[in-house]
């Protein structure tokens, strides 16, 4: 690399450290011990903001009783902790988990996250099965620049769920192959 280019690019990196550092941090609260929930207590100058997810929706061919139990496992497969199972109501609540990302914490600060996902009866055979994920955060975030890559990566997750489940729940139904019970027959030879 040429030496002028060499000390642009060196400028321009060292500009933007100097940028970085100048801009204000965002307020860390300073949190307590995990609820039963798993979100940290919050100090009561610095209470946690929750932001609720769209509530994203598909229909599946199976009953609640079959759906239930193949949601649970996708949903522990993703790496989150079961916080309650309520069959009776059909409803999954995982614990709050931090997300850990670096662009995050600086612009935002520290952020939990939680899934909800509920199993609805719609006839025979048929089930409505609702995902949504709530955010809490001690900053505002949906003043967020990074509000709209939050949602995107957010629809994408909930699709790839429901397609899982949608795999687990077909592969579990299908039929297991027979032992054919045919004889095989000598391959023939040419005369």
């Amino acid at each position: 690399m040429p030496t002028i280019e060499r000390g642009l690019t060196i400028s321009f990196g060292l500009c933007l450290l100097v940028l970085m550092a100048a801009l204000p941090l965002p307020a860390q609260a300073k949190d307590g011990p995990p609820g039963p929930d798993g979100l940290p207590v919050a100090n009561p100058r610095h209470p946690w903001n929750t932001f609720t997810g769209t509530p994203r929706v598909d229909t599946l061919s199976f009953t609640p009783r079959d759906v239930l139990p193949i949601a649970r496992r996708q949903i522990e497969n993703d790496q989150w902790e079961v916080f309650t199972l309520d069959a009776a109501r059909g409803t999954i609540v995982t614990r709050w988990k931090a997300m850990h990302h670096p662009l995050l914490l600086l612009f935002v600060g520290h952020v939990n996250a939680r899934c909800t996902v509920t199993v609805q009866p719609l006839g025979d055979n048929r089930t409505r099965m609702v995902f949504r994920a709530d955010l809490a955060s001690h900053g505002n975030l949906e003043e967020s620049p990074f509000l709209g890559r939050a949602k995107s990566a957010y629809a994408k997750a909930v699709s790839n769920y429901f397609s899982k489940v949608r795999y687990s729940l077909s592969t579990r139904s299908m039929p297991r192959p027979r032992a054919t019970t045919s004889r095989r027959l000598a391959p023939r030879t040419a005369p």
